[in-house]
């Protein structure tokens, strides 16, 4: 069962992870650093995704300004942390 103080912890250890991952790294990222942090295979697919959309950035003309802050909470919002449950293992959602 998941708990309010369970979810805050689950919290608290996303935003420390998340803050590890961008420790160090300038408040504009390029492309390159965007495919480290992300641990994606190769640029082609940082470029796909910031063209679709997946992850935030502005296009300037042919430059693409990505902001660390704004890549960190994208990540914290799309953290896939478990919902509590109402004890019969379904979540709210679910009924």
């Amino acid at each position: 069962m998941c708990t309010m103080a369970n979810a805050w912890m689950e919290g608290v250890v996303v935003a420390d992870a998340l803050d590890r991952l961008f420790e160090g790294l300038p408040e504009r990222l390029s492309v390159d650093d965007l495919t480290k942090v992300l641990g994606l295979a190769d640029r082609t697919v940082t470029y796909r995704w910031l063209r679709d959309g997946i992850v935030p950035a502005i296009k300037l003309g042919k430059s693409w300004l990505i902001l660390r802050d704004d890549i960190k909470e994208h990540l914290r919002a799309h953290y896939n942390i478990p919902h509590p449950t109402d004890g019969d293992g379904a979540s709210p959602t679910q009924q």
